[in-house]
C-alpha cells in the first residue's frame, strides 16, 4: 500500500512539473485557489507542487524544501500516534489482568495505583499527538493556499503606495508631524 502511494505521489510530482509556467493573466485565479487547497487536502504537498507552475520567474525555487519538511512532520507525529497508543493498550491490559488476579507481567515494578497515572499520561500523549498530526495536516493546506493566493496578487503599475511627511505649524509654535499615506488602486484613490 505505501508502495503504491509512493509510486501515485512521485508520479503526480513530475506530472505537475512538467507543465509549463502558465500565463497568469488568462487563468481563474479563484479556481487556482480551490485547486490548490483541495489538492493539499487530498494529498499532502501537493498544494504546493501545484503552486510551482504560477511562480514567477525571479523567485528561486524554494518551494521545494516544504515537501520533506511537510512528510517529516506527518510521519513524526503519525509515530507518536502509534507508539503512545500501544503504550497506552499494554498499561491498560496489565492493569485489567491485574484486576482479575493475574501476576504482574509486563510492569512488575508499578503498582495499580502507578499504572492508572501511566495509563492516562499516555492517553494525553496520544490525544496531543493526534491534535498535533491534525494542526501540522491543516498548517501545510492553509500554506498552499496563501502560496498560491500570494503568486497570484495583482502588483501591477496601477497599485501604489505614496507616502508624504508634511509639517503642520497652525496658530501655536508646536512642531507636529505627521505621515500620510495614498493609496491607488486602478488610478482611483482611496485615502
Amino acid at each position: 500500500m505505501i508502495r503504491v502511494f509512493f509510486v501515485l505521489f512521485i508520479g503526480s510530482v513530475f506530472t505537475f512539473n512538467s507543465q509549463s509556467q502558465i500565463n497568469i493573466d488568462s487563468l481563474d485565479k479563484e479556481k487556482f485557489i480551490k485547486k490548490s487547497t483541495v489538492m493539499s487536502a487530498l494529498i499532502p504537498s501537493a498544494g504546493q507542487i501545484h503552486n510551482t507552475k504560477i511562480k514567477p520567474d525571479h523567485v528561486r525555487s524554494r518551494l521545494w524544501w516544504k515537501i520533506p519538511v511537510i512528510y517529516g512532520g506527518i510521519s513524526t507525529t503519525g509515530y507518536f500516534i502509534y507508539f503512545n497508543q500501544n503504550e497506552f493498550k499494554n498499561i491498560r491490559t496489565e492493569r485489567l489482568n491485574r484486576q482479575n488476579g493475574a501476576a504482574p507481567n509486563i510492569y512488575a515494578f508499578y503498582s495499580s495505583s502507578q499504572l492508572k497515572i501511566l495509563q492516562e499520561e499516555y492517553r494525553r500523549l496520544r490525544d496531543i499527538s493526534v491534535i498535533s498530526f491534525l494542526g501540522f495536516y491543516l498548517l501545510q493546506v492553509i500554506d498552499a493556499n496563501v502560496e498560491a493566493n500570494l503568486f497570484l496578487f495583482d502588483t501591477d503599475d496601477n497599485l501604489s503606495l505614496k507616502m508624504d511627511i508634511k509639517n503642520y505649524n497652525g496658530t501655536s509654535q508646536l512642531f507636529i508631524p505627521s505621515l500620510t499615506f495614498t493609496f491607488r488602486f486602478n488610478n482611483k484613490m482611496l485615502f
